[in-house]
């Protein structure tokens, strides 16, 4: 026989451990956001003090003012702007194909974007300056079919520094949308068809407006990594083409401005925030939609 008032010690027990549990999964990501909010922090303090132990808005005036770090911003964003939805359209027929193909298929273009996505950053942009180069695959091949007189200028320009941010974040988008095609009932499909629906009604009417939430996804995480790219600039614009994250970091490596650089920092990061802010306000009135 069980003693009087067991029973709700048992559950009591349960809610602890349970109360337990959650608190030690939770405190990973609690010390993430910890060494964030303080590197964060830390930046700003930087951006405000102008010396000599006084506090301004000294760097913040000088980028604003300054047409010529206005610019480097503005590149950024242009270039993430436009590779964006080039990565989309190079990703999105790759993650129909793999959520609608068998498995072998599906297996080996996975492994191919998880091989290219876990390279070294460094060895992906020398592997592009291996085909984009005045010797390199493209420009020789070029040169043999007679369709040129003279290598094309691929690298250390802006063509160079695109073309190596689309190719390298197609994971990026493909896997954000590969999870929500992969959800999507390919009976939906049939029954669109069944209705008198070709495939190209079946494609914009159904699968487009229900991979949305993916397309959203990838499309945020493929602007903020273009935004803030540092080695391929570095690499294929040897230079010549610098972006904003190049800028920072010649600022306070090189100058020795830190406090400019972190004033720079902060501007790229309200842009970074700015941006996921209309993502996600558009994502859900696009949901809203979907759902009406």
């Amino acid at each position: 026989m069980e003693p009087r008032g067991a029973g709700p010690v048992a559950p009591t027990a349960g809610r602890a451990r349970r109360g337990r549990d959650a608190a030690l999964l939770t405190l990973p990501a609690v010390l993430v956001l910890l060494v964030f909010f303080a590197a964060t922090a830390t930046i700003v303090v930087a951006s405000l003090s102008v010396g000599g132990g006084r506090w301004g808005l000294r760097h913040y005036l000088r980028l604003c003012s300054d047409p010529l770090y206005l610019g480097y911003l503005w590149r950024s964003f242009r270039v993430a702007l436009y590779c964006t939805p080039i990565t989309l359209l190079l990703g999105y027929p790759v993650a129909y194909v793999m959520a609608r193909t068998t498995g072998p298929v599906r297996m080996a273009l996975t492994l191919l974007l998880v091989v290219q996505f876990f390279t070294s950053y460094v060895i992906r942009a020398y592997a592009l300056i291996l085909v984009l180069g005045n010797n390199g695959i493209i420009n020789r091949t070029l040169l043999a079919l007679g369709a040129v007189d003279r290598p094309l200028k691929l690298l250390y320009n802006e063509l160079g520094v695109a073309i190596s941010l689309v190719l390298i974040a197609v994971p990026f988008m493909v896997f954000p949308i590969y999870g929500v095609l992969k959800n999507v009932e390919p009976n939906l499909e049939a029954a669109a068809t069944s209705l008198g629906a070709d495939r190209r009604r079946v494609f914009w009417h159904v699968v487009l407006p229900l991979s949305l939430p993916g397309v959203l996804a990838g499309a945020i995480l493929v602007f903020l990594f273009d935004l803030t790219a540092y080695i391929m600039p570095g690499l294929l614009g040897g230079g010549y083409f610098d972006m904003a994250a190049n800028v920072i970091y010649d600022q306070a490596m090189e100058v020795r401005d830190r406090g400019f650089a972190s004033a720079m920092s902060m501007g790229l990061l309200v842009v970074t925030l700015l941006m996921v802010y209309l993502s996600n306000r558009w994502g859900a009135r696009v949901s809203e939609r979907a759902g009406e």
